[in-house]
């Protein structure tokens, strides 16, 4: 068997174990590994009415192929007692240790990649951890400067900044950012999505693209400047766009550069419901994530949507096959 994907289930009350048992059915069960509690994991089977076996994963041995509703595990002690739909702060460690642990074992080659889901950046960050969130996390275990990047099967969206007030990210808005940004993009589709340098649509920061100047100057100053010298080393860039008909222009265009979280994601989301994943550019590792939170009022119940776990497994195979494809190509 050739080296899975290890797959952490998130917030122990929240919809995380539920969706991560529904990989069961698959035909590729088989091709992932689940980091979390295997108690938590047969109470929620149970509730939820689910026949299935989890099996300990033994990295060191070749393990046989799963039958059908087999799932391999890797077991995490939770602090306390957990039900579903009722968060405990006293968790946040077995939260963060499944994180770490896939992360670190995905740098070791162990696994192909890592597929996250959703935890609370709340409670974590009431349980007093300094987390922002996934895409920050992962950035420090990496030692990289990661970047957020949402595919679905039409639309391929990134983000410049993250998790930050609105307040603040004009003053992030620099030449450098920008530069860096489209850098990891074009190196990353290039070696995951596409077969040769992507097209990268830059948004603008202002309303229409701040109008020559009339709404805001951070795109005569700081983002036309970084869009030219990006296309001067040759990667295929325009803009600056304007945010509200950028989807309306050049079809052919590889993904957007959104400049921050709320810009472009909600008409992401809107139009791709459950039918996309987060990806985390940047890292020298394969990671995706479902493009959903915690959801507890579904917890433990039988009509959670898995969907979106579901393209983001299909999409970490499908990154490691280009992947794989395009070494095979250059060695």
């Amino acid at each position: 068997m050739n080296s899975p994907f290890v797959v952490t289930s998130g917030e122990p009350a929240g919809i995380g174990p539920d969706i991560c048992l529904s990989i069961a059915k698959r035909k590729d069960n088989s091709d992932f590994v689940i980091f979390g509690n295997i108690d938590l994991l047969n109470q929620r089977a149970e509730i939820l009415d689910l026949d299935l076996s989890l099996i300990e994963y033994q990295p060191t041995k070749e393990q046989s192929e799963l039958s059908n509703n087999e799932l391999f595990v890797t077991n995490f002690d939770l602090y306390e007692e957990c039900l579903a739909g009722s968060l405990n702060k006293k968790n946040s460690p077995y939260v963060l240790q499944m994180i770490e642990s896939a992360i670190q074992a995905c740098l070791r080659d162990e696994f192909k990649g890592c597929i996250t889901a959703p935890v609370s950046k709340e409670i974590i960050a009431d349980s007093g951890f300094d987390f922002k969130g996934h895409t920050e996390f992962l950035g420090h275990l990496c030692g990289k400067k990661p970047l957020m990047f949402f595919v679905s099967e039409t639309m391929k969206v990134a983000l410049a900044t993250t998790h930050v007030p609105l307040k603040d990210v004009s003053a992030m808005i620099t030449e450098g950012l920008i530069t860096d940004s489209c850098k990891i993009i074009s190196q990353d589709l290039e070696l995951y999505f596409t077969e040769s340098a992507p097209t990268i649509g830059v948004l603008g920061l202002n309303p229409h693209a701040g109008e020559s100047g009339l709404l805001g100057n951070e795109e005569q100053q700081i983002i036309l400047p970084a869009i030219k010298n990006l296309q001067n080393q040759g990667l295929k860039i325009d803009g600056p766009l304007a945010a509200d008909s950028a989807f309306l222009q050049e079809p052919n265009r590889d993904v957007i550069l959104s400049l921050y979280h709320d810009q472009i994601l909600p008409l992401f989301k809107y139009s791709n419901p459950h039918l996309a994943a987060n990806v985390t550019l940047g890292l020298g590792i394969i990671r995706t994530s479902v493009d959903h939170g915690i959801a507890l009022d579904q917890a433990g119940k039988k009509h959670a949507d898995y969907q979106s776990l579901h393209f983001a497994l299909n999409t970490a195979k499908k990154m490691a096959n280009h992947a794989e494809r395009k070494n095979r190509q250059t060695s």
